[in-house]
């Protein structure tokens, strides 16, 4: 979208700031999934319709200066995360210190918008979804219904079943899934999954 490499400070509390100051709806970790599913399914847009789908899907009036070119950095650095070869690209989600329930509805937002990103960006018509990138659309469908209950999880916790550390596997399992799909509709089968791990 821009020739200069995006500089963005990438912390969901100053995009959840942004929303809070707009009145907006919906939350940061979902308009991210929104992105990145559009992207992942190969459409791109230019400065001027991505503004406009972020006021859409916010349902707000609109965004000061400020705002339009955080969000323009922020479009411009998923794509090129997606397109890094380091497989760089992180999920925009509560920092760690957050509570744990938060950082998961979170994540569950997060799917819920990269499927719906997805979906409004698939050309049935043109592009066909292999089985395992089927699979990994049925995981994230899960995955964005998942809620930790804080006193089931104390309990569980007590029992030896760690809800941190599955938190962590769900959030790198969704991050692959994201890459995967993005590799399969944007990049040479050559380019991404020869080193892409197994997601099952």
């Amino acid at each position: 979208m821009t020739d200069a490499l995006p500089k963005l400070n990438y912390i969901f509390d100053d995009f959840a700031d942004m929303f809070v100051e707009l009145g907006a709806f919906g939350t940061p970790s979902e308009l991210h999934g929104l992105l990145a599913g559009q992207l992942a399914a190969g459409v791109r847009a230019d400065a001027e319709a991505w503004l406009a789908m972020v006021v859409a899907h916010l349902d707000v009036q609109e965004l000061e200066d400020d705002d339009k070119a955080e969000l323009v950095a922020l479009y411009d650095l998923v794509l090129e995360q997606f397109m890094a070869a380091d497989f760089g690209f992180q999920l925009l989600l509560p920092e760690d210190d957050a509570e744990l329930t938060g950082r998961t509805e979170s994540l569950g937002a997060w799917c819920s918008g990269f499927l719906s990103g997805f979906g409004l960006g698939f050309n049935s018509n043109k592009q066909k979804l292999s089985n395992e990138i089927t699979d990994a659309m049925e995981d994230l469908a899960s995955i964005a219904q998942v809620s930790f209950d804080a006193d089931e999880t104390e309990d569980e916790e007590q029992e030896g079943y760690n809800a941190e550390a599955s938190y962590i596997e769900l959030v790198e399992y969704v991050r692959l899934a994201a890459m995967m799909v993005f590799a399969e509709f944007n990049l040479a089968a050559d380019t991404m999954q020869e080193d892409l791990p197994q997601l099952h």
